[in-house]
């Protein structure tokens, strides 16, 4: 069994020749495995007071943007505290300008709505690339790739696929390795909307890990030589609207999304547009250490992102930073207006693929040595993401 296997293994490092899978458990502190019982298929149903208590605070970024110092600071602190309890933080006054919020989630709106056939015809995946192009409905399975990190996968059953289709960009060149875009033949405006939303994320992203670094006791472009040849991903994620039978009829453990935590460094989420009415988002996360079984909802607010640490910074700042488990949940079918279709857009921040990541200095000490051995950021990202499609193997690229 995997989990038996990696006792076997140095205390320090692992080698390509191992398969991926002793690689990547390897890479990451092994966790028990997630129960049963913290994998409700559902949401229980909304409240106020779940809202009010909810882990997940609000963060004004406008001082990001300026040249007071001490503002600057002050907000980084109040984004280290939120990394540090729970890894995920709403922020507004983030200067993204709404009309191209609006135009990219328009198009995207319009791209699902396209009969199947087009789509897959538009833009296929390419699994053994970068997971950019379009996927179906159950073409994913997040589960899966949290379940190799835990080293789980042969104990437990299979997750069955996510009911979600999605279609995904990576960098606007092809300088720095990734494959060109497959932009797909309509609608029409979706390049252009696609195109400036990416680039006004480049730049969020860019703020906030200017922000990471102050509040890591870090010069505040200590990140920039490790993100000019990025990887980053745009996914846009169609949940499609669920009828009551189709919940009845879905696999035990189905989800939306299944419960997993991002791969890089951080995660830019949008999940409505200020001018629409929202119905709630089914996006929940794990409260406490990600093993309690203690799901919080995470509320929406009009004109916000949701930032949410991912797997790599936690482990860049030796764990002081958290990569919560996250999962979306189907609607509850006695619940009015939760069989709506579901819309979001995901950008997923990722350094260069060839950087490597090692404990933060201002991170570790004589009493908290660093936790794990230097990685390559490329490697971990691939591994991680050819688990939760379902393919890779032992042949399969590193980068």
């Amino acid at each position: 069994m995997l989990s038996g296997d990696l006792k076997q293994l140095p205390e320090l490092g692992y080698t390509l020749s191992m398969p991926p899978q002793q690689r990547l458990a390897h890479a990451c502190r092994l966790q028990p495995p997630l129960s049963a019982a913290a994998a409700p298929r559902s949401a229980p149903a909304p409240s106020r007071a779940a809202a009010d208590a909810s882990p997940i605070p609000s963060i004004d970024v406008g001082a990001l943007f300026g040249d007071d110092a001490d503002a600057k600071m002050r907000t980084a602190q109040e984004i280290a505290v939120a990394c540090e309890e729970i890894g995920f933080f709403s922020i507004h006054n983030h200067g993204v300008p709404t009309e191209i919020v609006e135009a990219a989630w328009q198009q995207t709106a319009a791209f699902f709505a396209l009969p199947e056939a087009t789509k897959q015809q538009a833009a296929l995946m390419i699994a053994d690339v970068y997971d950019y192009g379009y996927s179906p409905l159950g073409g994913e399975t997040l589960a899966a790739g949290k379940q190799l990190e835990l080293g789980t996968e042969q104990e437990q059953e299979p997750a069955p696929g996510d009911l979600k289709e999605m279609f995904a960009i990576g960098p606007l060149t092809d300088a720095f390795g990734a494959p060109p875009v497959q932009w797909p033949v309509a609608p029409a405006g979706i390049r252009p909307a696609l195109t400036s939303y990416y680039r006004e994320m480049e730049k969020l992203s860019s703020a906030l890990l200017r922000a990471f670094a102050l509040a890591l006791e870090l010069p505040e472009a200590w990140f920039e030589d490790k993100i000019d040849r990025h990887m980053c991903s745009l996914r846009t994620l169609s949940y499609p609207e669920l009828e009551a039978e189709s919940l009845e009829r879905s696999a035990p453990g189905q989800l939306r999304a299944s419960a997993h935590t991002d791969y890089g460094t951080l995660t830019l989420l949008l999940q409505g547009l200020e001018s629409e009415a929202h119905s709630g988002s089914g996006l929940q996360v794990m409260a406490g250490d990600g093993r309690s079984g203690d799901w919080r909802d995470v509320p929406y607010t009009p004109g916000s992102f949701v930032v949410n640490l991912g797997d790599l910074m936690s482990r860049w700042t030796n764990e002081r930073w958290v990569s919560t488990l996250h999962r979306v949940v189907l609607p509850r079918p006695e619940q009015p207006g939760s069989l709506t279709r579901r819309q979001s857009m995901a950008f997923f921040h990722n350094i260069n693929m060839d950087a490597n990541v090692e404990c933060i200095p201002s991170c570790s000490s004589a009493e908290d040595p660093p936790h794990f051995p230097p990685i390559v950021a490329g490697e971990f990202l691939m591994m991680k993401h050819h688990a939760s499609t379902g393919g890779g193997g032992e042949d399969s690229p590193a980068a």
